[in-house]
């Protein structure tokens, strides 16, 4: 017999599916990753249709059975207008939750990684720097997950000099360690460090260059995907 559940979620992402249906992906304090089969979502006098929107929070009752969740019911239960009316922060909001797909498994709860996205687009639709507000999520979820990186020093030998980024060894190597990446910049190691250790809600008050900003978000794609190969 199917069982009948509630969530809330986020919707991180939708896709078509058979003629009339839509499978949204949520992320939700309880499920996790949940994948839902909308039946006849894409018809145009469905309302589901319209609350299951990426960005959209929504209250869903779901069957499930077999591992799949059928969707029941869907109520909208808030937006990010801000956001969504802005260029600029809809793209670090949904670069954001592109972290959440690859990160959150389906089916277990992460009630951190749910509470730590929905204070990343609050803080975006209040106004906060986008890209500094999009790494110090990269870096809460990458913990959140099970893969926070090291960055207190070498993950050796602790040392603060000639730090390297090694995405396989957990983060960051010194030289004298056997790091053989590039020798990454004391200024770029002190901000990621700052980064990952204030509130989002402190990172306004952080002046990052853009070349900096750049970088990390690159070593920490490096680090996503060295991580998810394993």
């Amino acid at each position: 017999m199917a069982q009948l559940s509630r969530a809330r979620g986020l919707v991180l992402r939708t896709q078509d599916h058979a003629e009339t249906d839509r499978i949204a992906v949520l992320l939700t304090p309880n499920f996790g990753r949940l994948d839902l089969l909308a039946k006849g979502a894409r018809r145009l006098d469905r309302a589901s249709g319209a609350a299951l929107d990426v960005l959209n929070l929504v209250d869903v009752i779901f069957y499930r059975r077999h591992g799949l969740a059928l969707l029941r019911d869907v109520d909208l239960a808030g937006t990010f207008p801000n956001v969504r009316g802005d260029l600029k922060r809809l793209s670090c909001a949904l670069a954001g939750l592109q972290w959440a797909l690859a990160l959150v498994p389906r089916w277990m709860a992460d009630p951190v990684s749910y509470r730590n996205t929905l204070e990343f687009l609050s803080a975006l639709e209040r106004g906060g720097p986008p890209e500094r507000l999009r790494i110090g999520y990269t870096l809460r979820i990458l913990s959140a997950t099970g893969h926070r990186p090291h960055l207190d020093g070498c993950v050796q030998c602790g040392s603060q000099k000639g730090l390297t980024w090694s995405p396989a060894r957990g983060g960051f190597l010194c030289t004298g360690c056997g790091g053989t990446g590039e020798v990454l910049p004391p200024k770029l190691v002190h901000t990621l460090q700052g980064m990952a250790r204030l509130p989002l809600s402190a990172l306004g008050r952080l002046q990052v260059e853009e070349p900096i900003l750049k970088r990390m978000d690159e070593l920490l794609h490096l680090f996503r995907e060295v991580q998810l190969a394993r």
